[in-house]
């Protein structure tokens, strides 16, 4: 490896600035691999970690949740990936482990072989969105419903004839719980999201895609139209107060409301139970179906079982990913994965302090 040295974007200090500067690169451990990172997705957590200073306690810090890259070096015992290989992976936010730099340690059993059929910069838009659907759906203690998976024997197709809804369809988590809610045979599959990305859930999946400015008594009515089954599962992948209140209603009694962010809701009647996922294997419990969904991810990314998320490439490398954390804040980022190469040379210094 000829390098020695590589950039990182580092947050500076707890609530502090972002800034561009220079770090060694790691050397894979045993279980890891060190990847040459070609492509990192943008997630809404990466600004709030910023603004908010949770999660991350040691500066300057290195952050990020999603990337895909190709296998630079391989640690000890690892025996599935070599040099050259082309991979997706859950990072962490460990400083040796956060995407936001041009080389990145990943453990090899949260990583998966990326097919020709699929771009780097496609792949980078999957680890945070699946696995964050795929703990609320399967994970079977405090951050899921407990589903069998459908990489487990007898998952697939498990849930034929069952209904499912999803709040908030067109998000990265969304259009993968879809994803996953299909292969785990659910219908119909029931999605709210703006009209203009109808077309693209139904290519997902999506058996009905209703329009989530509908007032609460009107999704109501359009969802008693489609089904009158109850709903044993109902993924809100949007999670605001309101939509955590309509999903408790919709929801069957002694069903599971999962959710993406803290429960608004207080104690819930009739066996009702509220689930705040955690979108990473790494927490306890998450393991099992960390490893479970790496292990199949290439098969399903091979078959387009799993599609990517719908991309947006931003310039400027590095550097651009503190204009895209902006636009994530503002709110101006619907139905794609912003990513940035992180190789690419800057457009807009941003000097390290």
């Amino acid at each position: 490896m000829p390098e020695k040295q590589q950039k990182a974007l580092f947050l500076l200090a707890k609530c502090g600035d972002f800034a561009v500067g220079s770090t060694s690169i790691p050397a894979p451990g045993p279980g890891e691999l060190l990847v040459k990172n070609g492509a990192i997705a943008l997630n809404p957590v990466d600004w709030k970690i910023q603004k908010y200073g949770f999660a991350v306690e040691t500066f300057p810090a290195i952050i990020g949740l999603d990337l895909a890259g190709i296998v630079e070096a391989v640690g000890e015992g690892v025996t599935g990936f070599r040099k050259g290989d082309r991979v997706v992976a859950s990072p962490t936010l460990r400083p040796r482990q956060g995407p936001f730099q041009q080389y990145t340690i990943a453990w090899a059993k949260y990583t998966a072989k990326v097919p020709q059929s699929v771009s780097i910069e496609q792949a980078a838009s999957v680890p945070a969105g699946i696995i964050t659907a795929a703990v609320g759906l399967y994970q079977a203690e405090q951050a899921g419903a407990g589903l069998t998976a459908p990489w487990e024997q007898g998952g697939q197709d498990k849930y034929n004839k069952r209904p499912i809804l999803v709040f908030g369809g067109a998000s990265s988590v969304g259009a993968y719980v879809i994803q996953l809610a299909k292969l785990s045979g659910f219908s119909p599959i029931i999605a709210t999201a703006s009209p203009r990305n109808t077309a693209y859930l139904e290519s997902l999946g999506a058996t009905n895609v209703l329009d989530r400015h509908l007032d609460a008594g009107a999704l109501k009515k359009e969802v008693a139209s489609i089904t009158k089954l109850p709903f044993d599962v109902i993924y809100d992948a949007i999670s605001k107060p309101d939509t955590q209140k309509l999903g408790c209603e919709l929801l069957a009694d002694n069903g599971t409301l999962i959710l993406t962010l803290p429960s608004s809701l207080g104690e819930t009647t009739d066996g009702k139970k509220v689930k705040s996922t955690l979108g990473s294997p790494f927490p306890p419990g998450n393991e099992h179906v960390g490893e479970g969904l790496y292990a199949s991810l290439h098969g399903y990314l091979d078959t387009g079982a799993i599609q990517p998320n719908r991309v947006e490439i931003l310039p400027g490398g590095l550097g651009g990913i503190v204009t895209g954390l902006d636009r994530l804040r503002e709110g101006k980022v619907s139905g794609v994965k912003l990513v940035v190469r992180p190789r690419k040379p800057m457009t807009t210094p941003l000097p390290f302090g």
